[in-house]
């Protein structure tokens, strides 16, 4: 799994000495409570799936997804993308390229007034052709490594937040963190407790309305 714009968080401890308790009471006490987020799949999410997007010129944005994620940083909710980035272990791009796609959608949703707080990627596969990469991986959706190295990253509750994404390994990550499930696309996913919607900027006031900042 690889990690990028992660926010760096430091503590200090206290100039003068205190006692073990007391200090790990303060810490606990000044700790912030962890907040829900919602976690995007990307291709076919935000950005067109055209099958292995590996640089620039096949990136296209579905539409109103830029507008859907700027509500969602307006509402004060981190929105992080979670993505399985096979192409990586099967030889057709490298880690370089898929760091690349994510700066030039992060520069596209600027000029939406919209951002994403965290991008993480697994680039492995247990078929890949890159001895480094071809392997199983706890981080490839539906398992839940990206998710928790997002709660980790972002002090998110991952019960309160909503996975969003157009196949059923995203609705497999939100039943492996508890979290809530939408599924996108023309058809309704049949199962309990996953609620479907056509594209992001649909789905977005449902989650808006039912999420707890």
């Amino acid at each position: 799994m690889k990690v990028r714009r992660a926010p760096a968080v430091r503590s200090g401890d206290a100039l003068k000495p205190t006692p073990v308790g007391l200090r790990g009471a303060m810490r606990a006490a000044s700790r912030p409570r962890p907040r829900p987020g919602v976690l995007l799949d990307r291709d076919g999410t935000i950005i067109v799936d055209h099958g292995y997007v590996g640089s620039i010129d096949q990136v296209e944005f579905i539409p109103g997804a830029p507008e859907a994620i700027a509500r969602f940083n307006r509402a004060g909710i981190p929105v992080e993308v979670v993505t399985n980035q096979a192409g990586v272990a099967r030889g057709l791009y490298g880690i370089d390229d898929v760091d690349h796609v994510h700066r030039h959608i992060a520069q596209h949703l600027a000029e939406h007034g919209a951002h994403i707080d965290l991008f993480v990627f697994c680039p492995y596969h247990p078929e890949g052709l890159i001895g480094a990469f071809a392997r199983t991986s706890e981080d490839r959706k539906p398992r839940p490594g990206m998710a928790k190295a997002a709660q980790a990253a972002l002090n998110l509750d991952l019960a309160a937040s909503w996975v969003v994404g157009d196949r059923s390994e995203d609705v497999g990550l939100a039943e492996a963190v508890g979290a809530s499930a939408i599924y996108l696309g023309k058809e309704d996913f049949r199962r309990p407790g996953v609620w479907s919607f056509p594209s992001l900027i649909t789905a977005a006031p449902f989650v808006l309305e039912r999420i707890a900042v």
